[in-house]
């Protein structure tokens, strides 16, 4: 069952994000293989104009140097009814005092309380990413006695900030009413959407997952996200407007650009490897031998094609695993092709 969410707190948090890495959004969705959309270019610099370079700066060091927008993500996607004003209050219930501790809980989510689980936690977050979003465990210790004082200036900061939001938000909305009506069409035809937007698996399938909150995102246009309930059969899925437009192109060359790919030697052994067992981008690293970034970068592009999938089976680290019914698929519709019944 998929049913439909407006998170409108996380187009405020990406809306920070994005206007303080305006180039580095750019260059990661090129090497998707997309330009950034007019609208939401124009719309960063609409509120580009509208900050401050005192403002400006204040949102740089925060999302820069202590990575908050972060600790505003988690925020937004566990509170997924909240308008940007109502983050902001939820934000101010931390407290000075409880920055630290929040940060922890709802950035980093260590598995227990220990400084070990803490530190291992932290260098498996920076080992499967090629970017920085976290702060690294050196930075961690620094930012606790620190955290009171960022508190007050985080708050001062996106307060300041939301009410210039609000010029935007209008045009935002506009963009989410139209897409939306896109997206619900594609929704109706519920095992197809799962196939062309649900990139994760439980041991080899997503069939476990019963019920599914789709958010539609407007700033982070090609964002995917996913947020697993303890109860395992309950998925929120965070999805950008842009993707549609990837996936539809996708699908209309996905025959030529799998051979493609099975025609790269780290590819196919990426997939052949991923297919025995899940593994992260570590064991990847170590296994071929190459940079965490080099191998980050196949695996973008294998997800991008579904030939990868998370796996969330394993819990602590992200897995990936083949997608052998994707596979499987291709090549069935392509030997029918050549020997038609």
């Amino acid at each position: 069952m998929l049913k439909n969410l407006r998170v409108k707190s996380i187009d405020f948090v990406y809306a920070i994000h994005q206007l303080v890495g305006m180039k580095d959004y750019s260059k990661e969705a090129k090497k998707m293989g997309f330009d950034p959309t007019p609208e939401i270019t124009e719309l960063l610099e609409s509120l580009a104009s509208a900050v401050s370079m005192r403002l400006f700066e204040e949102l740089k060091v925060l999302s820069k140097k202590y990575f908050l927008d972060s600790l505003m993500v988690h925020y937004a996607i566990n509170n997924p009814e909240l308008e940007p004003e109502q983050l902001v209050v939820k934000l101010g219930e931390i407290g000075k005092d409880g920055l630290y501790d929040a940060y922890i809980r709802e950035a980093i989510r260590p598995h227990d309380a220990s400084d070990a689980a803490l530190k291992e936690r932290i260098e498996m977050l920076l080992e499967n990413n090629t970017s920085q979003f976290v702060m690294n465990y050196h930075q961690i210790k620094r930012f606790k006695s620190e955290a009171p004082e960022v508190y007050v200036r985080m708050m001062e900061a996106v307060t300041e900030f939301a009410k210039i939001y609000k010029k935007i938000a209008p045009r935002v909305n506009a963009i989410y009413d139209r897409e939306i009506k896109l997206f619900e069409e594609m929704m109706a035809d519920e095992e197809r959407f799962r196939n062309s937007f649900l990139m994760i698996q439980f041991d080899g399938s997503n069939d476990m997952i019963q019920t599914v909150e789709v958010c539609v995102t407007v700033i982070p246009e090609f964002m995917q996200l996913y947020k697993l309930y303890e109860e395992r059969n309950h998925l929120l899925m965070v999805v950008g407007f842009g993707i549609r437009r990837m996936v539809a192109a996708q699908e209309e060359t996905l025959y030529q650009e799998v051979f493609k790919t099975l025609g790269d030697p780290t590819k196919l052994e990426i997939i052949q490897l991923a297919s025995k067992t899940p593994v992260c981008a570590k064991d990847l690293s170590d296994l071929l031998s190459l940079s965490k970034a080099t191998i980050s970068h196949h695996i973008s592009l294998l997800i991008g094609l579904k030939l990868l999938t998370l796996n969330l089976q394993e819990g602590k680290k992200m897995y990936y695993s083949t997608n052998k019914a994707l596979l499987k698929r291709v090549f069935e519709n392509f030997i029918q092709s050549i020997y038609p019944q």
